[in-house]
């Protein structure tokens, strides 16, 4: 799998759910990625096709167990203190994955960053450099005020805000938000 360079909406928006799948994040629903099937879901659910799947093969325990160890590289990284550290988080992270970066034509006949494999990876590698590269991207185009903590009082999840307008306050917006417009209508409905 190619990673388009300056693609990084998809990959941050992967990174934000992946992270929060981790039973740190909603302690009382466990971990939200208990099965090959569930990342399976995942994946799709967000498009991806990644080449370690290509061919019908299914997806293993010891790679959904080397994805876990992943997300919490990716939420090490979401949590970095300062925008350097996030870069020097990411760095590290690529650096473990053997690729190089290439400029290759694209569909309309023009050209494209795209970080390439040096052989084949396995999934975790694959989504490693998806991932790495997205946050990379909208750190540089976004900023670092994007990587944030949910607002939600009853949630330890973390995302990456690549909304037009920046003013995402939750990791879950249909969870997180939904909740807490939940408890202050009851708040108001007491109130009055």
């Amino acid at each position: 799998m190619q990673v388009v360079l300056d693609d990084y909406v998809s990959g941050a928006s992967f990174a934000t759910d992946l992270v929060n799948t981790s039973p740190r994040v909603w302690v009382e629903a466990g971990d939200a990625l208990a099965a090959p099937q569930t990342l399976h879901d995942l994946l799709d659910e967000h498009g991806l096709s990644p080449d370690a799947l290509r061919n019908g093969h299914r997806l293993t325990s010891g790679e959904l167990a080397d994805v876990k160890e992943l997300r919490e590289g990716i939420r090490s990284i979401l949590d970095a203190p300062t925008s350097d550290e996030l870069v020097d988080r990411t760095h590290r992270l690529l650096q473990t994955v053997p690729h190089h970066v290439r400029l290759t034509p694209d569909s309309q006949n023009d050209y494209r960053w795209n970080a390439v494999p040096d052989n084949t990876i396995d999934l975790a590698g694959e989504l490693m450099l998806l991932i790495g590269y997205s946050l990379l991207g909208t750190l540089r185009t976004l900023g670092y005020e994007r990587f944030r903590p949910c607002a939600s009082p009853t949630c330890n999840g973390v995302f990456v805000d690549t909304s037009r307008g920046g003013r995402r306050r939750y990791c879950m917006p249909a969870l997180c938000g939904n909740r807490i417009n939940v408890a202050n209508h009851r708040q108001r409905q007491r109130d009055t």
